[in-house]
């Protein structure tokens, strides 16, 4: 009966371990890995087409944008075990539907070429997605779309605020569409930072409980939103 009673709980774990393996981290990575060689693409067209200094700005983009899909790739294989989460049917809808929507911004009909703005543009891509790849290199196996608890990471960026992953996405969206994004891609844009709004909410609640003690007081310390490097630290 004991004997009988391990097999039994053996097999149960060994089901979510492979369920975990599954879902949690080879299909996110395969799923990202499909934009990863899409960037290996672009950076290679750009690299060839470079031809005149302002090239250049595209050229950096691609090669930011390719170390952003590799650390969410090998982020999401390796992975440590969460202690909290948010699995809410609503909540993982906001977290999925938001990520993709700036992706899909780009590829909406009705949008137009506004030279004025292309140089702008360029500069708030290239900081964004600098910024967001910062903030995943310290994020580093906490990484996750949906509201999940894994460490309380509170250095680098996000001793600056404590968001900075979600605001390097928001500014590298705006900047990748202000030059180019029509109607429907501007309602993609702000459904995408309204999104990125509740996420934050939500995650700092799972985070609250995951480390009732210490998220508290950093809390405190580090604004949400706007980065503070000014800010007195303790």
């Amino acid at each position: 009966m004991a004997a009988s009673g391990v097999a039994e709980q053996v097999t149960r774990r060994s089901g979510a371990y492979w369920r975990e393996l599954l879902f949690s981290r080879l299909i996110p990575s395969l799923f990202f890995s499909l934009f990863l060689a899409r960037q290996l693409v672009l950076l290679g067209a750009g690299l060839e087409g470079l031809r005149k200094p302002s090239d250049l700005w595209f050229v950096i983009q691609q090669a930011l944008a390719l170390a952003y899909f590799t650390l969410l790739v090998v982020l999401y294989a390796t992975r440590i075990p969460k202690s909290g989460s948010d699995r809410r049917a609503a909540v993982v809808f906001i977290a999925f539907s938001g990520t993709f929507s700036a992706i899909a911004a780009s590829f909406l009909p009705g949008g137009t070429h506004r030279e004025a703005l292309i140089l702008p543009a360029d500069i708030l891509a290239t900081a964004g997605l600098a910024y967001s790849v910062w903030g995943l290199a310290y994020l580093r196996r906490s990484f996750s779309i949906i509201p999940e608890a894994r460490r309380l990471v509170t250095g680098g960026p996000y001793g600056l605020s404590r968001h900075p992953v979600y605001l390097g996405e928001v500014v590298t969206a705006i900047g990748v569409n202000l030059a180019t994004a029509g109607p429907l891609g501007a309602l993609a844009i702000v459904y995408f930072l309204v999104c990125e709004l509740l996420r934050m909410r939500w995650e700092e609640r799972v985070l609250v409980q995951a480390f009732p003690d210490d998220y508290p007081q950093y809390a405190k310390r580090v604004p949400r939103y706007i980065p503070n490097p000014f800010r007195t630290r303790s």
